[in-house]
């Protein structure tokens, strides 16, 4: 893939602060350089797939990921966060719902989706 996504919560139209605990519980099982940092991770799927994913409070960004499992992994995150992600040109939703939390702006970029590895990857296609 030649570009990467994000992953960010938003509530009133401001962002806000991801769950820490939440983050490690879905990406620690397939974390394969956890001798390093936990902020800079290497994610491995099930399928062999892996992607550079970055951590902070207010983001998670995903880098250099193929099709498949680790868009699974991504689904899980968005789903269990409640977060939106974010491609170059649009968000994608799992609710309609988390429509009114996003800022003005993004609102109408936003696409409700399945959020699942394969609705991401739909969406990615553009189908």
């Amino acid at each position: 893939m030649g570009y990467g996504l994000s992953l960010h919560r938003f509530v009133n139209g401001e962002a806000a602060t991801l769950d820490k605990g939440m983050i490690h519980e879905v990406l620690d099982p397939h974390v394969v350089n956890g001798s390093q940092n936990d902020t800079e991770l290497l994610v491995r799927a099930a399928d062999g797939g892996e992607a550079e994913v970055d951590v902070s409070s207010d983001g998670i960004s995903v880098h250099r990921f193929p099709s498949g499992g680790v868009l699974d992994i991504v689904a899980e995150l968005a789903n269990c966060l409640g977060a939106a992600i974010a491609l170059p040109d649009g968000m994608l939703l799992g609710a309609e719902e988390q429509r009114a939390n996003l800022p003005d702006g993004l609102r109408e970029l936003a696409v409700v989706i399945d959020m699942s590895g394969a609705g991401i990857q739909r969406a990615l296609d553009g189908a």
